[in-house]
């Protein structure tokens, strides 16, 4: 559907004035996409401004243009010069016109003033990502002078866009939820993809969690303040629900060794705004050496993994990592028989194993110009392999598993207690089975004494932020070493931390958080890892959010569990919601404290098997178990501050 109209203020004697502006023609086909709203906002802003020009972005406009547009798209509007606005020291260019998109934050409001102060470009057509105050409007008015202001608008495009059915605010893991800078970036965040998608919901909330009903809140009240805004001429027999629930509800999921290929990715490499660096192998000999050298220098290979602009990636993001293997290698077979002159002699040579198909890649690097670049994913899957292989993530994931899915306390604590005391095994590693046995044995633990002393055996020092751990090294938003800049908590006292934040008693009751009632009985003694073996002993688990989902199709989610939120403006949206007697048709969850890649792709399966419903997932961040522990040191931190 069209992305929501674009406000048009025109400065007249220094005041603002309001209009619609028609949006851009779109197609109704396009649903509830999130790539392809902000895709045509970007393209309005770029399309409407004629002739040369340079398209001037924030820190975060930059990451949100970046994942739904590549530089050579946007080259093909007319844009030769990307900058940001904070850049020190930019020269005036007057031939070319500045198209600005920035977020309407105080401190870009204060820059921009300063740029139309001392102008660098002939005109300036301003964008804004979300609504703009009037104050802000003055204050732009009274610096233009010079009238280089050709026009001001806001498109609503305040949130980064990961996939069709998913986005990220990219909050700091480190942030509580119930701060005022997060909260409102929440709710802003929020509101512009309300708008950006043209919905006006029924919004249910998470009972049990003050985080998910203070969001809530926020939002309800910031909608009825900009009810004009919501007025899409239209009202809706099924309306949209949007779901907020609250990451402390299932803390198992981001605790857990992924297998899917973007999931795997984030958890042991990290992924931010679509971007990862590829750790140097280490190696021996001359190559060793140079390795080496080049990892010393920062030299780790950055790649983009958008499902935007790769083709092949959309195709295996949420594939398991036994059949990923089998789809390079396929691919790889089809680069070769359409561009035999590659394999030389050996055209007929198959790839028996990960490294021969990364050496064949080496041995034709023009492969890395190739349209699927298909050199980035052997070499991805490379390093994949070598972690795994490395730190016995296999082994540990399987006793994650365990601990996940089959209730055997006594299987439990002999299996924690080998890896505990196996020296491959990562100290990160050696937590998250320590909190996968606190959360599934809370009760026995406490009473027999196993968690503290399971808590004993792990390192007394700090676990590292995720923005310098070496095995995850962050997701979106990681930026500090913890809460309020300050060393996160030792190894041993998480476990206490993750009962006090996300414990039995903070989790909403009767929630089958460990899928007791299935009891898992795939007890096959997989040792291999096939693409049959990933959905037995390797991926047990499954996320609460894809009960949540079952539930709310079949309209059964608890309303005193998860409560309808008035609000004025909403009020046909909520009382349609009630009457119904099936699921509503379009749904948005946004989970405030962050998503994971593994519920990603509960949504996306969802959405496959399920086709008369669309579901979107939204997170404050999306994290990595590194970054999950981040947070959860922040909630503790805002429960508990220090006197």
């Amino acid at each position: 559907k069209a992305a929501q109209p674009a406000r048009l203020i025109l400065l007249v004697c220094g005041r603002p004035q309001c209009e619609t502006l028609e949006a851009p023609l779109a197609s109704v086909m396009a649903g509830m996409d999130i790539v392809y709203s902000v895709q045509q906002y970007v393209s309005k802003m770029t399309e409407g401004v004629s002739g040369m020009k340079a398209l001037l972005l924030d820190k975060e406009t930059t990451g949100v243009v970046s994942m739904v547009c590549s530089r050579s798209q946007v080259l093909e509007k007319e844009v030769f010069l990307f900058q940001r606005l904070d850049a020190q020291r930019r020269g005036q260019m007057l031939h070319l016109k500045a198209v600005v998109f920035l977020r309407p934050t105080r401190e870009n409001i204060e820059m921009l003033v300063r740029e139309l102060l001392d102008p660098k470009f002939g005109e300036y057509h301003l964008f804004f990502s979300n609504v703009l105050s009037n104050d802000a409007v003055r204050s732009l008015a009274q610096a233009d002078h010079l009238e280089l202001v050709k026009q001001l608008r806001e498109v609503y495009a305040d949130f980064f866009a990961l996939s069709p059915t998913s986005f990220s605010l990219n909050l700091p893991p480190h942030s509580s939820a119930i701060s005022t800078p997060v909260a409102d970036r929440t709710r802003d965040g929020l509101f512009a993809l309300l708008l950006a998608l043209k919905k006006k919901p029924a919004i249910r909330y998470q009972a049990c969690s003050k985080d998910a009903e203070h969001i809530a809140a926020l939002l309800t009240q910031h909608l009825d303040q900009q009810e004009e805004a919501l007025d899409f001429g239209r009202g809706d027999d099924a309306p949209p629900v949007l779901l907020i629930i609250d990451r402390a509800d299932d803390p198992v999921t981001p605790l857990l060794n992924q297998w899917t290929y973007q999931a795997m990715v984030h958890e042991l490499v990290g992924i931010r705004n679509n971007m990862v660096d590829i750790p140097a192998a280490p190696s021996t000999g001359e190559r060793g050496a140079e390795a080496a050298g080049a990892a010393a220098a920062g030299g780790a290979q950055s790649v983009v993994l958008s499902p935007v602009t790769d083709p092949f990636f959309r195709q295996t993001a949420y594939s398991d990592f036994g059949s990923l293997h089998d789809q390079i290698h396929a691919k790889l077979g089809e680069l070769k028989r359409a561009n035999p002159e590659l394999a030389g002699g050996g055209g007929n040579m198959a790839f028996g194993s990960i490294a021969e198909m990364q050496k064949f890649v080496e041995r034709y690097p023009e492969l890395n110009k190739t349209k699927d670049n298909v050199s980035k994913h052997v070499n991805l899957l490379h390093a994949l392999s070598r972690m795994v292989d490395a730190h016995s993530i296999m082994e540990v994931s399987e006793v994650e598993q365990q601990l996940a899915a089959v209730q055997d306390h006594k299987a439990a604590h002999k299996q924690v207690s080998d890896l505990l005391a196996d020296t491959k095994v990562r100290d990160l590693d050696k937590l998250r089975l320590v909190c996968l046995y606190a959360l599934r044995y809370q009760k026995e633990g406490i009473d027999k004494g196993t968690i503290a002393a399971f808590s004993r055996l792990l390192p007394a020092r700090p676990v590292p932020s995720s923005s310098s751990s070496s095995a995850s090294p962050g997701g979106p938003g990681a930026a500090a070493p913890g809460a309020g800049g300050q060393p996160l908590p030792h190894y041993c006292k998480f476990p206490e931390i993750l009962l006090r934040v996300c414990g039995a008693a903070r989790r909403t009751p009767s929630n089958d958080l460990f899928n007791r009632g299935v009891n898992a009985v795939v007890m096959q003694g997989i040792k291999g890892f096939s693409s049959q073996a990933a959905e037995n002993a390797y991926m047990l688990h499954e996320p609460l959010l894809l009960r949540l989902l079952k539930a709310l199709d079949k309209a059964k989610l608890p309303q005193d569990k998860y409560p309808y939120r008035p609000y004025a403006s909403g009020k046909a949206a909520e009382e349609a919601g009630r009457a119904l007697k099936r699921g509503p048709a379009e749904v948005m969850v946004f989970i405030v404290g962050g998503a994971t890649y593994a519920e990603a792709r509960v949504v996306a399966k969802f959405n496959e098997e399920n086709r008369h419903v669309r579901v979107l997932l939204g997170g404050s961040t999306f994290l990595n178990s590194s970054s999950f522990f981040e947070s959860l040191a922040a909630r503790a931190a805002a429960l508990h501050p220090p006197a």
